[in-house]
């Protein structure tokens, strides 16, 4: 009975040691994440390139999305730690690299090698984690990692905008160096791990095949839409070229002997329902950052800071429903953490569609932190099972497939949901976002152009709500009946060593 499983054993100093530095890595990426947002208006103006805005993001997003496959697979095969070392080396150099740009398209540059590091960073965070922690402690240690990103999307663009006026923006940037070289420190000489020596081979077709349909697929939905049209033969041609590449990846994984990517994990249900299930929420987890702020300042006249405090609170309500499952799980089981998380991410999402209806700063940041709660039970959960679900050998390759699916459902959703954006509102988005732009408009203008922004936001949120409708469907679906220590798969074999055998 799990109410009878003994007390968990207390942090060995090694385990504390770190889990601090898994902290100071993820804190870099999720610093990095809000503070740059504060940061680029400056940029621009220093830098100029208002048209290359959104390269700045999406060649960061593009790099870190595509090597996420790739990098798990060599967790699995070389260690956790000569992987992580080698991303958080180069996420730490791009961030030196941008601190010295001179041009938009250097910092894009720059910030592509920024995001071939963060492609290890998170995932291989979450599989060390994984590693040096039995799956009771797992649970608990999770909501420590979720605080991370609490802490930092609220202290976030504070400090983007204390070090852009205060030193420079040069230095948004090379804050990053000091505690990613803390966070190489303490795991390159904390960590051991023991490795089974055998042969393998890296599937870099796999490798390439995937990466060129993700990328396709992004490119479509983020770019080409807007610039080809959503019903033009270009972009039909990105899409099916990006199915197409797809297709040939999934016919090489079931011919090759160590695919980069081992479809039979799809056979395992836990780990099928979270996939689906992560997709789904990451439409909504990635439409609500991206979509919540144009309401607040473009429609509702808010600065940049309110709009930056809704969007916290997801990140608020995030590690708290973490702690709590993390505390309960052993006790209730993944199902219901699942069911309830999805159910609040879905009532978060739909109070947000009436944002407009009753325009206030209290009840937008209330629906952002329920959506956020709802992912703290569900995303956390279904990562600490998936974990438990495969032995050592194939953690990191499902850690990698749990943030990669979310990761891709968010990506695509924004690129759609860009796109309705941009076809209600037009050119008149930028001026009605920009406070020095909104003040040049004349009180027409700025009411029509405040109508078509929220015309389109409506559509946006209702079709954030209809994904979280999708997924709470699907966990009622597909998910199973699992708790911690369960065997949770026939891929769990008996041969995996104990917690902490090879950290």
């Amino acid at each position: 009975m799990a109410t009878d499983l003994p007390p968990l054993p207390p942090l060995t100093r090694e385990q504390r040691l770190i889990t601090v530095g898994l902290m100071a890595a993820l804190a870099v990426a999720a610093l990095d994440s809000t503070v740059v947002g504060t940061a680029m208006p400056t940029i621009i103006g220093q830098l100029g390139g208002l048209s290359e805005y959104a390269w700045v993001f999406s060649a960061y997003l593009l790099a870190s999305t595509t090597t996420v496959p790739l990098y798990a697979k060599l967790a699995d095969i070389h260690g956790r730690k000569p992987v992580f070392l080698i991303g958080l080396a180069l996420f730490v150099a791009g961030s030196a690299l941008c601190g010295l740009a001179s041009s938009m398209w250097m910092l894009i540059a720059f910030r592509t090698v920024q995001g071939l590091g963060a492609g290890a960073v998170q995932p291989i965070s979450f599989t060390i984690a994984g590693d040096i922690f039995e799956p009771r402690q797992r649970a608990r240690m999770q909501g420590f990692f979720s605080g991370v990103w609490g802490v930092a999307a609220i202290i976030g663009p504070a400090i983007g905008g204390l070090i852009t006026s205060t030193v420079g923006w040069p230095w948004v940037f090379e804050l990053n160096i000091p505690v990613g070289l803390l966070a190489a420190a303490i795991i390159g000489l904390r960590l051991h791990e023991r490795l089974e020596r055998r042969s393998h081979a890296i599937d870099w077709a796999g490798a390439a095949l995937l990466s060129g349909s993700v990328v396709l697929l992004l490119l479509a939905v983020s770019e080409g839409g807007q610039l080809f049209g959503w019903v033009s033969a270009p972009f039909a041609a990105m899409l099916l070229g990006a199915v197409a590449l797809f297709w040939l990846f999934a016919r090489h994984s079931r011919a090759v002997a160590e695919p980069l990517v081992d479809l039979d994990l799809l056979s395992v249900p836990i780990i099928r329902a979270g996939l689906m299930i992560g997709t789904l929420a990451g439409i909504v987890m990635f439409g609500l950052t991206t979509f919540v702020p144009p309401l607040v300042q473009g429609v509702q006249g808010g600065t940049a800071v309110e709009a930056g405090a809704v969007v916290a609170a997801m990140s608020i309500g995030w590690p708290v429903g973490s702690v709590i499952a993390g505390r309960l799980l052993h006790r209730v089981g993944a199902r219901p953490f699942v069911l309830l998380g999805s159910l609040l991410i879905l009532l978060g999402s739909v109070a947000v569609t009436q944002a407009t209806v009753h325009p206030s700063l209290g009840f937008e940041t209330v629906a952002v932190a329920v959506v956020g709660l709802g992912m703290g039970f569900s995303s956390t959960v279904l990562l600490i099972m998936v974990q438990g679900a495969v032995p050592w050998q194939r953690r990191a390759t499902a850690t990698g497939l749990v943030q990669f699916s979310r990761t891709i459902g968010g990506s695509v959703g924004v690129g759609v949901m860009g796109g309705i954006l941009a076809a209600f509102v037009g050119t008149a988005s930028s001026a009605i976002l920009d406070p020095i732009g909104r003040a040049q408009l004349s009180p027409a203008q700025l009411a029509a152009g405040r109508d078509a922004l929220e015309s389109g936001l409506v559509v946006v949120y209702w079709l954030m709500a209809a994904a979280a409708a999708a997924a709470l469907l699907m966990a009622i679906r597909t998910m199973p009946e699992a708790r911690l220590g369960e065997a949770a798969s026939a891929l769990a074999d008996a041969t995996e060593p104990a917690a902490g055998e090879r950290a």
